[in-house]
């Protein structure tokens, strides 16, 4: 009985190791190396050679006998790369735009509660007339470091102006263009090709900046009232005309109703 078992189980391990597959071997061919692993011991051999004079020998060795070639098993492919996301959209599929104010300001829609607008550091080089009159709240304008040469119509509600480093130049301001806004404190009129001071000015002003301009001279009534020598602006205390190629020793009584001299050249 025993040897019974023993028949059944050798050939069932007989058929197993007839039907296993085989493995292809692979035969290095001589030719295409250098040295075998036998040669290696005097293939790097440096005893007695004095320092200084060894010299690195490089050979490719041929491996020794046959080897079995083991294919790895197939790698599943690499899901395809995800796409790049695409342009970034609103909710309504459409792509946003940053706004760019270049060219040419064209006018703003009817904004009642609009107070201040800040345009500084763009390529503004025009103003549309329109571009300011729907702006019944509008208390500040800045416009500094554009490339302006006229400026529209502006409202009277306007407290603060900043229209520095421009082009304005003789004609870059309307006649009066100031006049009528009694609460405007400050005008910042910095860095431009003005010629003359822009008349008449606001009451209430406090603040003139008209550095680095062309500015060449300066009338008696240019602050004050030749007509009323008790006449005193108290509210004009910042004067600048500094940069500009214009001797204020030359117009003393053009000074006699502010509370401070004007900052500029005396010479």
């Amino acid at each position: 009985m025993k040897t019974l078992a023993r028949l059944i189980l050798g050939l069932v391990i007989f058929d197993a190791a007839v039907t296993a597959p085989t493995l292809d071997p692979i035969n290095y061919d001589s030719e295409t190396y250098d040295a075998t692993l036998d040669d290696l011991d005097n293939l790097y051999n440096y005893e007695n050679i004095p320092i200084g004079q060894a010299e690195i020998e490089i050979a490719t060795v041929m491996p020794s006998g046959n080897r079995e070639l083991l294919t790895p098993p197939p790698q599943p492919e690499e899901a395809e790369e995800e796409e790049e996301e695409s342009t970034p959209r609103l909710i309504d599929g459409s792509s946003p735009q940053e706004p760019e104010f270049t060219g040419v300001l064209g006018p703003h829609t009817n904004e009642d509660d609009l107070k201040r607008i800040d345009l500084t550091s763009n390529l503004i080089s025009e103003i549309d007339e329109d571009a300011f009159r729907k702006l019944p709240q509008l208390r500040e304008l800045v416009l500094r470091d554009n490339k302006i040469r006229q400026l529209p119509e502006l409202p009277n509600t306007l407290t603060f102006i900043d229209i520095s480093n421009n082009r304005l130049g003789r004609k870059g301001i309307k006649q009066e263009a100031f006049k009528d806004m009694y609460d405007l404190h400050h005008l910042y009129l910095t860095d431009n090709n003005l010629d003359h001071i822009p008349l008449p000015l606001p009451e209430n002003l406090r603040a003139l900046h008209l550095q680095n301009n062309n500015i060449l001279e300066m009338h008696e009534d240019t602050f004050c009232n030749v007509k009323n020598l008790t006449y005193i602006r108290k509210a004009l205390e910042d004067i600048r005309l500094d940069g500009n190629p214009i001797n204020l020793s030359k117009t003393p009584q053009a000074y006699m109703c502010l509370p401070r001299l004007p900052i500029g050249s005396l010479v």
